[in-house]
């Protein structure tokens, strides 16, 4: 994947359409905050989940495994991320 020619534009536009608007622009933030870091190194993308995984664990009280399970129960299907959201990130 590379980085630096990587383009939000497709994946905010589906946010702002299916999101509320401060969820969507916090969730956009996001993305452009883990695309920086990807740009200075994809391999700290799994060490920024793991220490934002234990923050949220701290936070919520709980564990990082909790917090993932949690994560996981929420999530799409394999289908429709590979179907809908997979498209837009080129």
């Amino acid at each position: 994947m590379n980085w630096d020619s990587f383009d939000l534009t497709d994946v905010a536009e589906h946010l702002r359409a299916s999101s509320h608007d401060a969820e969507a622009e916090r969730m956009i933030w996001a993305f452009e905050q883990a695309v920086r870091v990807a740009r200075l190194d994809a391999e700290l993308l799994p060490h920024l989940l793991a220490a934002t995984t234990c923050l949220l664990a701290r936070v919520d009280q709980t564990s990082p495994r909790t917090v993932l399970e949690t994560y996981f129960r929420r999530s799409i299907s394999d289908e429709v991320w590979r179907e809908r959201y997979l498209p837009l990130f080129g």
